[in-house]
């Protein structure tokens, strides 16, 4: 049971919030406490609008009174923003010393502007792997986002700082970006739920990108509904958020589930144990498991990394020349990195793109999802950079982003949300994968997982 309303989760606490049994302003003020209580030790947050969301919770109270019938569906509830995103809260760092003291709070980007009209409260920003180029939020500016589950591990990244303030109540839903995994990487290394929406469902308008043509902003959130509430804003109107809610309310169809080789390559075994007792809930629900073969994702994951180190550096390229030394050391070297590229690299990373895209569209003709590990390990030691996986050592980059890059590549919509957890006590994530704009069969088949499993339901002390 929930102690404190910093607990609950979002629709719940709208549930509340509509019945007047819980106030906009008692909710903002008990994650407010929270924050202030554990930011300190995990770093969650670069910046705490706090006057702000008072202010934002005093008008949703005062709208609240005065309006009878409906009211928005985050109304009244507190949410934090990737400090990658624009917003007039407070400047936008990127993670980085690259803007000075960050971007002036002059706009808001259109999908905070969707948050606010679908009612959300902004309460700060949160850290990142610098430039979100890095998959642990190690941040070597503003110091590591720490996994509330143990604080000497990483977060994951490169939204980092979301999944950290999400899992350890600090605001029950973050925005993220997700470039090569950066959802859902911290999301399976925190123990909650994030979505990589279908490519361009949701504007990445005035979000400081990292590379274009693979770069997405999705919801993180302790649960599936929550996710299916918050994407609803996101897109706006009022259509898709009641097609998302219709979806994990309802029971699903039979599904054909599929399980790819691919990505069980490698894998841990408290993973895989992870990916059995998933399997096993959706054999309960009566859905139909097929084994198969995805060749083309074996070179999705060199693809990805040439189109993300092509891109990064196109857009970095002048600050990185004029000013070398605004750069973290580490991210300094990634960017650099791209300038070894050639043009025959990026042609063969693009006709990799085309062949993997058609692949996964052959592949959904035959099943409805597929079901994955998120990453092939529980969250890593601060620290720690590379990983011996599958009997050679890799770097943490490459072992983080194998199961999560081809989603990018082809612009599927994915899902990881908490698995069974590993003996250590530490999260594992299961990923769901979907065809091109299937993101209501993603909520129905994870509403469902979530209904007969308590995986979602622990939080860390």
């Amino acid at each position: 049971m929930p102690t404190t309303p910093a607990d609950l989760g979002l629709r719940e606490s709208a549930r509340l919030i509509a019945r007047r049994k819980l106030s906009p302003s008692e909710l903002v003020e008990a994650v407010l406490d929270r924050i202030d209580r554990k930011n300190p030790d995990l770093n969650a947050y670069l910046a705490v609008t706090a006057d702000g969301a008072r202010d934002a919770a005093a008008k949703a109270e005062r709208r609240l009174a005065g309006r009878r019938g409906a009211h928005p569906p985050l109304h009244g509830l507190p949410h934090s923003l990737k400090d990658l995103i624009h917003s007039t809260d407070a400047p936008t760092t990127a993670g980085s010393r690259l803007f000075g003291e960050g971007l002036p709070p002059e706009r808001d980007a259109p999908v905070v502007r969707r948050l606010r009209r679908a009612g959300a409260v902004i309460v700060g920003k949160t850290n990142l792997h610098e430039v979100a180029y890095g998959v642990t939020t190690v941040n070597e500016h503003f110091g590591p986002a720490r996994n509330p589950w143990d604080p000497t591990r990483v977060s994951g990244g490169s939204s980092g700082g979301s999944a950290v303030a999400v899992a350890a109540g600090m605001g029950a839903g973050s925005l993220g970006t997700d470039t090569r995994g950066s959802i859902r990487i911290p999301a399976a290394c925190c123990g909650i739920t994030g979505l990589k929406p279908t490519f361009g469902l949701v504007p990445t308008d005035d979000v400081v990108p990292l590379a274009p043509t693979l770069d997405h902003v999705g919801p993180m959130t302790r649960s599936v509904e929550d996710a299916a509430l918050l994407l609803g804003a996101m897109v706006g109107g009022r259509a898709a958020r009641e097609r998302y809610l219709r979806a994990v309310d309802r029971k699903p169809r039979r599904l054909r589930i599929g399980l790819a080789s691919y990505y069980f390559d490698d894998a841990e075994p408290e993973v895989l144990d992870a990916i059995e007792a998933a399997v096993k809930v959706c054999e309960r629900l009566k859905w139909e498991i097929y084994e198969l073969e995805i060749p083309a994702l074996e070179n999705a994951l060199e693809a990805s990394r040439v189109i993300v180190s092509a891109e990064a550096l196109a857009f970095h390229d002048r600050t990185l020349r004029e000013s070398p030394d605004a750069y973290g050391p580490l991210v300094r070297s990634r960017l650099e990195g791209g300038r070894s590229l050639t043009a025959v690299d990026l042609v063969r990373a693009e006709q990799e793109r085309v062949l993997l895209t058609e692949a996964f569209a052959e592949a959904f003709e035959n099943v409805d999802l597929l079901l994955a590990p998120t990453l092939p390990c529980t969250a890593t030691p601060i620290g720690v950079n590379a990983l011996d996986i599958g009997g050679k050592e890799r770097s943490i980059s490459e072992v983080f982003c194998q199961y999560n890059a081809p989603q990018n590549v082809t612009g599927v919509p994915a899902m990881s949300m908490p698995g069974k957890p590993a003996k250590s006590g530490l999260p594992t994530g299961i990923q769901l994968i979907g065809g091109w704009r299937r993101e209501a069969d993603l909520f129905a088949a994870g509403a469902a997982i979530q209904r007969e499993t308590d995986w979602h339901s622990r939080r860390p002390r």
